[in-house]
């Protein structure tokens, strides 16, 4: 089997390649209202290609995830804070580990690495076989143990209610809103998933979908 390759009974997550990449824009194009020129997707493959995944069925790519390495030190995209936990929530109700982020924010004196996954989606006609899913969890764990990130995040429509369930099965929270984030001005929940447990958690929080 070609490493990194995941196989299902419908269908295989694997790497992408270069000759993937006009496959990967018909997927875009069908899928999302958003647009990539070549050279941005190539660019992503190069430096972060262990990143950049597609599933392949029935012979052709039939969905695609990719993502970057960026480095931040908002308390935000890491996961550390959250500007939608209401302020008036009383402090006894936090978690002992939302406490320990909060102790951290003033440490943060150098940025940290995040992942950012810039784009998944799925071809309409290949949606609810767990496809995204599959090309979600294969980038959490790349993330985590090829790139050794503090925390991933993503930008998904706040209409996106299939897409933001899923994000939240896989312990992604929402942590801020940008406003008028999309070309046609719809606002976005940005998500994150800390991979990093010992560097504390969301506050307040315990413990087929495209965007």
């Amino acid at each position: 089997m070609e490493t990194g390759v995941r196989e299902s009974r419908e269908f295989i997550i694997r790497r992408a390649r270069e000759d993937d990449i006009y496959q990967v824009i018909e997927v875009n194009m069908a899928s999302l209202p958003e647009r990539y020129w070549f050279g941005f997707y190539l660019t992503l493959l190069r430096n972060w290609g262990e990143a950049f995944l597609v599933a392949e069925a029935d012979g052709r790519v039939v969905g695609y995830a990719m993502s970057r390495v960026e480095e931040t030190r908002d308390p935000v995209l890491l996961g550390l804070k959250s500007e939608l936990e209401p302020a008036s929530r009383p402090p006894e109700s936090r978690g002992l580990l939302s406490k320990i982020a909060g102790g951290l924010y003033g440490f943060l004196a150098s940025s940290r690495p995040v992942g950012h996954l810039v784009s998944i989606a799925v071809m309409p006609a290949y949606r609810r076989r767990g496809i995204g899913k599959a090309l979600l969890s294969e980038t959490i764990r790349v993330m985590r143990d090829v790139y050794k990130v503090d925390a991933i995040y993503l930008e998904v429509r706040v209409s996106n209610k299939p897409a933001i369930s899923l994000y939240e099965k896989l312990g992604f929270r929402k942590v801020r809103i940008a406003h008028a984030y999309y070309a046609d001005g719809e606002d976005a929940y940005i998500m994150v998933k800390r991979l990093r447990e010992e560097a504390g958690a969301l506050e307040g929080s315990e413990g087929e979908a495209t965007t």
